[in-house]
């Protein structure tokens, strides 16, 4: 036995594209009132697939040719829960959808295991092909009714035994992945800092939901998430309670799994508090307030069992729905104005997760005494660009470590005042000392060297001259540039792109170098003129290298650097789209800023600073990049970018964090 993970993306998994994430089951509730249960009639219209797996149904009868199937479904609440049972009933409708003829019948509100087992055995004596028994409390009965028909194909989930018997599959999710997104978006939209969770039971999916919700709040600077546990899959009133406590406590913003969370829900909408739901779309709960919902497709795990039946295998194997095989997928609410930034957070998360930089099981909030950290920094910490870029993220660290002293000198051009600056900190004793900027490499090194108690980190830069006490930090800020210039190239009327570059170092040459891949692979006939200033400050400058470009005939500026302010009002002035980098830069010109690629440099020093922690003051070198959600695309909110391009970016990103894509960038 093995669990079954279906290679591939099955949706835009990255900034700017729709993404995939479902999530895992129920367990028993031993407390429930006895609900009688009857077989539903079979299933009406189905609704419409959503992931890339599903084909055409002449595509799927040629993949898969056999018989109209007769499927049975025993779940323990509604078919229409908006949560546990309806996802798989959703599910067999799609294949329905996609195997005509099919015969569905369902057995919904089976609280009573024994009213389950009675449904489960009526459904093999009348020869269902496929009998899914929907509840992690109705295994045992299963393993005892599906030796009794050999020639019956038994499903249950979620689990992943199938007891040894050859015609038992099993199924799971891994909830936690997109409970982790979630509460990525969670941390980023409540104002209390307070987030509250109503659990049902601490088992299965449920569990693996709460959990990674919990890890990826707290990863993100959520300051408490209070966790209620109810006891029940079902009890509303309960789940009801759980919410007013939540709400009493402060928290703006409430989860939970199961289908009593209707009850949360309608506290949640009364109060005004945002909801993310899980396994299945809930938004009709609460259509002002739920922001996004996980949602299980089990279509995934239904489409290998029916292919199994089709070659003659009747069980033996688990499967698993996960963000990476399309099983779990994130269902924004139109409705919701959600942030761009958030929207873009949660899917450079689903990527990182899926490319394995990201673990949900790991909160990444070590318990530590308050830190001093200092940081030097070549110019504003406002400048919107590459000091702005670190200073955020210190204070995101700030957020998540209260009580963490911070002191920042910025503006330091000069090489020796920075010099002065560096060896002040780490005289005073500071924990941490911070030279953001690669020209302070020669000086961090003697200086470091001297001060072996203290840990020093550096960017952008990958060597740590050997020291034990230094960090280094860089980005791979070619893949946020190539993806910018596939816009680019996709928006630029004329054909000429102008591209502002300070001098040809770091991270500001990878940027340019992935923007200008990125436009020629879209256009052939798209001219990039790109023109080296010497200078990482010189505003002045930056705005003659624009005006040149302009002259050339470009509608569409790019640049890297603090300078950029210059080439920004050039284009402003005539009417020019500008891409930026290291910080949002759309307020430098809110009408013509399509996009920024922003450095999330809190993704490094959480690793840096879970080190020192630990012991170890450096020797580590660092990147942020697409896949690990250090690099994030924000859209600026009122620019009407196009669905085409958006969907193109999308499909870009995608390829560059699976590597199908390389930026070309040395």
């Amino acid at each position: 036995m093995h669990i079954y993970r279906k290679p591939g993306f099955a949706r835009l998994l990255a900034v700017l594209a729709v993404l995939a994430l479902v999530a895992t089951a129920c367990g028993e509730d031993a407390e429930e009132t006895p609900t009688t249960a009857a077989p539903a009639p079979e299933t009406t219209a189905a609704p419409e697939a959503t992931t890339d797996e599903e084909m055409p149904e002449e595509e799927m009868e040629e993949e898969m040719p056999m018989e109209p199937l007769r499927i049975a479904v025993v779940a323990p609440s509604a078919s229409n829960d908006l949560a546990f049972t309806q996802s798989i009933v959703d599910a067999v409708n799609v294949i329905a959808a996609e195997h005509p003829g099919t015969d569905v019948a369902i057995t919904d509100g089976t609280f009573i295991v024994e009213d389950a087992a009675a449904a489960i055995r009526g459904y093999a004596e009348e020869g269902y092909d496929l009998v899914i028994a929907h509840g992690s409390q109705y295994g045992g009965s299963l393993q005892e009714i599906a030796a009794d028909y050999p020639d019956i194909a038994f499903a249950w989930g979620t689990a992943a035994d199938t007891f040894g018997l050859p015609n038992v599959s099993a199924y799971t999710a891994a909830s936690d992945e997109g409970g982790y997104v979630m509460g990525v978006m969670a941390a980023a939209l409540t104002d209390s800092s307070v987030i509250g969770v109503v659990g049902p039971i601490e088992v299965g999916d449920a569990k693996l939901y709460v959990d990674g919700f919990h890890n990826g709040a707290i990863a993100n600077g959520a300051g408490t998430v209070n966790i209620n546990y109810i006891g029940s899959f079902s009890d509303v009133a309960l789940a009801s309670e759980a919410a007013q406590a939540h709400i009493a406590s402060g928290a703006d913003v409430l989860t939970g799994s199961a289908q009593m969370v209707v009850g949360a829900v309608g506290v949640a909408q009364g109060a005004g508090a945002l909801w993310f739901g899980t396994q299945a779309n809930q938004t009709a709960l609460a259509p002002d307030l739920v922001v996004a919902s996980q949602v299980y497709k089990w279509e995934v795990v239904l489409r290998e069992i029916i292919s199994d039946l089709a070659s003659g295998q009747m069980g033996g194997e688990a499967y698993e729905i996960d963000l990476a095989n399309g099983g779990l997928v994130i269902e924004y609410n139109d409705g919701f104005d959600l942030p761009a930034d958030v929207r873009a957070a949660a899917d450079n998360t689903v990527a990182g997760i899926i490319a394995g930089s990201i673990n949900t099981m790991e909160a990444m909030m070590t318990p530590m005494e308050p830190l001093r950290i200092a940081v030097v920094a070549p110019s504003a910490s406002n400048d919107l660009a590459f000091t702005q870029s670190i200073v955020d993220a210190v204070n995101v660290i700030v957020a998540e470590h209260p009580g963490t002293e911070v002191a920042i000198t910025d503006g330091t051009f000069i090489v020796e005042d920075a010099a002065a600056a560096i060896r002040g900190y780490a005289e005073e004793g500071y924990d941490l000392v911070i030279a953001h900027g690669s020209q302070y490499g020669g000086s961090l090194q003697e200086i470091a060297a001297d001060y072996p108690d203290i840990a020093f980190a550096w960017g952008t830069a990958a060597d740590t001259f050997g020291l034990p006490n230094v960090s280094a930090y860089t980005a791979a800020s070619d893949e946020g540039g190539y993806v910018m210039g596939v816009a680019a190239a996709l928006m630029s009327q004329s054909g000429v792109i102008g591209v502002v570059g300070p001098i040809e170092v770091g991270d500001a040459k990878l940027y340019v170098d992935g923007f200008h891949n990125g436009a020629v692979a879209t256009r052939g006939d798209v001219t990039v003129n790109i023109n080296y200033i010497g200078s990482f400050s010189d505003v002045a400058l930056a705005s003659e290298a624009a005006q040149a470009h302009v002259a050339s005939g470009a509608d569409v500026l790019t640049g890297s650097a603090q300078m950029v302010v210059g080439a920004v009002g050039v284009a402003q002035a005539n009417g020019v789209f500008w891409f930026g980098t290291q910080a949002n830069q759309t307020a430098l010109a809110p009408d013509l800023v399509v996009a920024s690629q922003v450095y999330k440099w809190e993704v490094v020093l959480r690793q840096i600073i879970a080190d020192i922690s630990a012991g170890s003051l450096g020797g580590n070198a660092y990147e942020i990049n697409l896949g690990n959600g250090g690099l994030v695309l924000e859209p600026n909110p009122a620019f009407d970018i196009p669905a085409a391009m958006m969907e193109q970016m999308g499909t870009v990103i995608q390829g560059i964090v699976e590597g199908t894509i390389d930026t070309g960038a040395n």
